[in-house]
């Protein structure tokens, strides 16, 4: 059995060399502010280039198995974007006073909701269902609902809605702001 071989081991292997400077150097004349701004927003645009490109070399070099991982994560993460997107956007209300018409239960005996989403109170509200029957309230406050049902609904003697009451009209009305809109016209929306 032979014996390792020895590495060389003197004083002069054993040295450590530095590359710091034994004095710093004088500060130059500084640039103005501009070029300062450009070459830094430069230098960034290359390293991130440099690190995209790096990415990009990675992934076509991984093997098939982490690409179809990427692909459904990609995938899913559009589609949970796109579903999140669609379900916050609300969209702008279509109409000056900001109401919204909520229509719940079952096609036999519907429910209506007259939503306030405005960002300011209505006052002095007065809803109209088929040109006969009115409710009214002083304040529908915002992100506030008003529902609509027989037992709320007068006609202009001051009886009340027949309890089968059909509703096919509704008009909002209220004076601050002072606007005027229909949110059901002879059963559709506007």
């Amino acid at each position: 059995m032979s014996e390792p071989r020895r590495t060389k081991s003197g004083d002069e292997y054993r040295k450590v060399m530095s590359a710091a400077r034994a004095e710093p150097l004088a500060p130059g004349p500084k640039a103005k502010a501009s070029e300062r701004l450009r070459e830094g927003a430069i230098d960034t645009l290359l390293n991130a280039a440099s690190i995209l490109k790096e990415m990009v070399q990675d992934f076509r070099n991984s093997d098939r198995f982490f690409k179809y991982k990427a692909v459904v994560v990609a995938a899913w993460f559009v589609l949970s974007s796109t579903s999140i997107g669609v379900a916050c956007s609300g969209g702008e209300t279509t109409n000056a006073l900001g109401a919204r018409l909520v229509i719940a239960g079952d096609a036999r005996e519907p429910i209506f909701m007259v939503k306030n989403d405005s960002e300011r109170a209505w006052q002095d509200v007065e809803v109209v269902v088929n040109g006969a029957y009115r409710s009214t309230t002083t304040t529908v406050s915002p992100r506030d609902a008003l529902t609509l049902s027989p037992v709320i609904l007068f006609d202009a003697s001051g009886k009340p809605a027949p309890r089968g009451l059909t509703i096919s009209d509704i008009r909002v009305s209220a004076r601050d702001p002072d606007e005027d809109v229909s949110l059901l016209i002879s059963g559709q929306a506007p």
